[in-house]
């Protein structure tokens, strides 16, 4: 595997855990509507939802740069 190989990897994780933390909360959010605990803050949601979304732009960003090589 290349250093290529390996940072594509490393943002293919990053870019899914980013998306699993933010399900996560809005799945939380979505059982405390419903009366089954507590709510995240509306300020994590948003912060975890620019965290998915840049790790994506990443990882595109990355994905594009390697098929331009």
């Amino acid at each position: 595997m290349t250093n290529t190989d390996y940072e594509l990897i490393r943002l293919l994780v990053q870019a899914e855990g980013a998306r699993s933390r933010l399900d996560a909360l809005l799945s939380q959010r979505e059982a405390a509507q419903e009366g089954r605990g507590l709510s995240p803050k509306p300020e994590e949601i948003d912060r975890a939802r620019e965290m998915a979304e840049t790790a994506e732009r990443l990882l595109n960003a990355h994905a594009r740069m390697v098929r331009t090589v």
